[in-house]
């Protein structure tokens, strides 16, 4: 995977208001059924990365594994991050594909 491409990528779409990061922020998400794809800071706790591991089976959502804490924050424009959701198909395939 190409960690400075997904990093834009993820910029991009939280400038396009397509993310939202957080826990709260994307368990509200999940909530609504508005999430296309989890993804969880490599270096999350064992429990939160087995946690949104359940959420995203019992959804059956995608999730991905990439980039750690500070630097999933980082490309936000925001403090370290644990969690992040893209709420948008397109956004969703390149990240997949990336």
């Amino acid at each position: 995977m190409n960690e400075v491409k997904l990093k834009n990528l993820l910029g991009l779409a939280q400038r396009a208001r397509l993310l939202v990061s957080g826990n709260f922020a994307v368990n509200e998400a999940l909530a609504a059924e508005q999430v296309k794809l989890l993804i969880v800071a490599k270096d999350a706790s064992r429990r939160t990365q087995e946690n949104y591991q359940k959420i995203a089976v019992e959804k059956n959502l995608p999730i991905m594994f990439a980039l750690n804490k500070d630097a999933l924050g980082q490309c936000l424009g925001k403090g370290e991050r644990t969690v992040a959701a893209i709420l948008d198909e397109g956004f969703k395939s390149l990240a997949i594909k990336l």
